[in-house]
């Protein structure tokens, strides 16, 4: 008999207070008669931590370096905070494979360079184990940025027939969520799919049809381990799956200065980036009204909409680094172009309206971190009239005209404004918010210095 163990992780999301605890379990002994296999199911990374903002995620790859893993697939963190470019750099370092199968280069109308649809790979007994990667098909989003997704099914119609003949075991890292996770057990012929995207737990693994279901929960809180006995004809006799807690395993003298020293390289890094030298100090509330003219400035256009729940901290005064609009603003909002109706636009007026008391101090969950509370929303471009009507560059709305407004998706993915969701936008995916507003304030800090004499 064999054993093969499967150690996985998941959603790490640039969590470094357990990675010491995670990488000695990826790195235990191996079982008896057994070989390790050791793999990432995406969204290692979150630009969050000042690490993963100024290196793009390569200082999270040569972490992940010292805990050899065998593979990694990406998770939509990996495939949507990054320009195109740097995606694409990403994982030059890295001493793993990364397999994706269901994400094409549209430049190139093919497979990313930097990735296999999947691997086949031999324990020490000769039996082989074919890994297929797959994330979250994001169509609009990853189209912006030069990505086209395509369906996990259709993957899986094209791939799973020649992996079958070429394995004995087929296992899939899926950035999907438990249920299509499920789904897919119930559909195709796998033995274990490693799960992620939802941040579920599944203490004992899940059997669905005949496939094993594993997941190791989110931000380093768990993770996981499959083990397949096989026999001596590499057929797969049994399956066991747990998700360890990473609270309940050994701590060591030197995790806490290992994780700080993790943290305190970030900081340092970014700390050295100047983002822009625009000299005076900003508060929140001065912020939230500059976010309105950079909104203008970015999209040429003069009506713009934004909260002031999205600053946590003043700007000090000097030149200000990265880290200064990191901890500023850490979350993941970018400029958003969208076109509404005249009707969809005055009725997302008059619910704020309505919304507007209870919103000032309404705590933000969900769609990442997003500020701590909504606050209020300011505007440019719209107001009332004498007659209490809503005007767009003072003149009246009409409901059947079609107006632009410059503000940003965090409206988009909220649930407050539901009129929101199916009108058509241009995300700028490429930008985030603390990314436009370093640039605006640069722009006034030029435009300042060079204004030509008279």
């Amino acid at each position: 008999m064999e054993t093969i163990s499967l150690r996985h992780t998941n959603d790490m999301h640039s969590h470094f207070g357990p990675w010491p605890k995670i990488k000695r379990f990826l790195l235990k002994k191996e079982p008896a008669n057994g070989t390790v296999f050791r793999f990432d199911i995406g969204d290692a990374i979150d630009r969050l931590h000042p690490l993963t903002d100024t290196t793009l995620g390569k200082g999270n790859v040569a972490i992940m370096n010292e805990a050899n893993y065998t593979a990694v697939t990406i998770g939509n963190n990996e495939g949507l905070v990054m320009p195109h470019r740097e995606l694409n750099h990403l994982y030059d370092k890295a001493d793993f494979d990364v397999l994706l199968a269901n994400l094409v280069d549209e430049e190139s109308n093919g497979q990313p360079a930097w990735a296999k649809p999947y691997q086949i790979y031999q324990s020490q007994a000769g039996t082989k184990v074919a890994v297929i990667g797959m994330t979250a098909p994001y169509q609009q989003t990853y189209q912006t940025l030069g990505w086209l997704p395509e369906d996990p099914e259709e993957v899986l119609n094209r791939f799973l027939p020649e992996m079958r003949k070429q394995a004995d075991v087929v296992v899939l890292l899926s950035h999907l969520g438990l249920p299509t996770d499920r789904d897919l057990a119930k559909k195709y012929d796998l033995d274990v799919i490693i799960g992620a995207h939802t941040h579920h737990v599944l203490p004992n693994g899940e059997l669905d049809q005949g496939t094993w279901l594993a997941a190791a929960g989110r931000y380093g809180d768990h993770v996981g381990e499959v083990l397949l006995s096989l026999d001596d004809q590499h057929q797969l006799q049994a399956v066991s799956a747990k998700a360890y807690r990473t609270d309940d395993l050994p701590a060591e003298a030197m995790d806490e200065e290992t994780v700080a020293a993790i943290d305190q390289a970030g900081v340092e890094a970014e700390m050295k980036e100047i983002a822009t030298t625009y000299q005076p100090a900003v508060t929140r509330k001065q912020q939230a009204s500059d976010c309105l003219k950079a909104l203008q400035d970015f999209y040429h256009l003069p009506v713009a909409i934004c909260s002031t729940g999205l600053f946590l901290k003043d700007l000090p005064a000097g030149p200000k680094s990265k880290y200064d609009f990191l901890c500023d603003m850490p979350h993941t909002i970018q400029p958003m172009l969208i076109q509404l109706t005249g009707r969809q636009l005055l009725d997302w007026l008059m619910e704020y309206e309505e919304k507007a008391s209870d919103l000032v101090d309404q705590r933000i969950k969900g769609s990442g971190f997003r500020g701590q509370v909504f606050g209020q929303l300011l505007m440019a471009g719209l107001q009332k009239n004498a007659i209490g009507e809503w005007t767009y560059q003072d003149q009246p709305i009409e409901e059947g005209r079609t107006y632009a407004v410059a503000t940003l998706d965090h409206y988009r993915w909220l649930d407050f404004f539901k009129m929101l969701d199916e009108a058509p936008a241009e995300i700028r995916l490429d930008v985030f918010l603390r990314e436009m507003m370093a640039q605006y304030y640069q722009k006034i800090e030029e435009e300042a210095v060079f204004i030509p004499a008279t």
